[in-house]
């Protein structure tokens, strides 16, 4: 196995261990406090029905879960740079890539909520 394998397989590895390690290990619900479900038609433009995050607990998340692939600050590394990147911005596109993986990066639609996903996504949307 190749040097660049060995460390995308670890990586990897680390990222799906820090996925499957809830640092809340009850999402919050909407009635707590928690991620609030977006209205199909809502102001927000998002149709999807998917959480719209909470940022504080989504940087907490993405240390546990993405810091591995994709750097300190989200500037890239194994995997792209996130921090500005358009993707987080197109509902349809960035729950595709989350749910069904691409390139090396895996699904995780089982191994992160969506609500989890939302918050990570909602930190991003706050990084230039």
């Amino acid at each position: 196995m190749s040097m660049q394998k060995l460390l995308i397989s670890f990586a990897l590895s680390v990222c799906f261990l820090g996925a499957s390690s809830d640092v809340n290990s009850n999402p919050a619900r909407a009635s707590d406090g928690g991620p609030q479900v977006a209205e199909k038609n809502s102001s927000s433009g998002m149709a999807s029905g998917h959480p719209t995050g909470d940022g504080k607990r989504g940087e907490e998340l993405y240390k546990a879960s993405c810091v591995v692939c994709h750097g300190a600050r989200a500037m890239g590394g194994v995997g792209p740079k996130l921090a500005g990147n358009p993707v987080l911005s197109n509902d349809e596109a960035f729950w595709k890539i989350v749910h069904e993986g691409r390139h090396v990066m895996p699904p995780l639609k089982s191994a992160v909520t969506d609500e989890q996903m939302a918050d990570i996504r909602a930190w991003l949307k706050t990084l230039p």
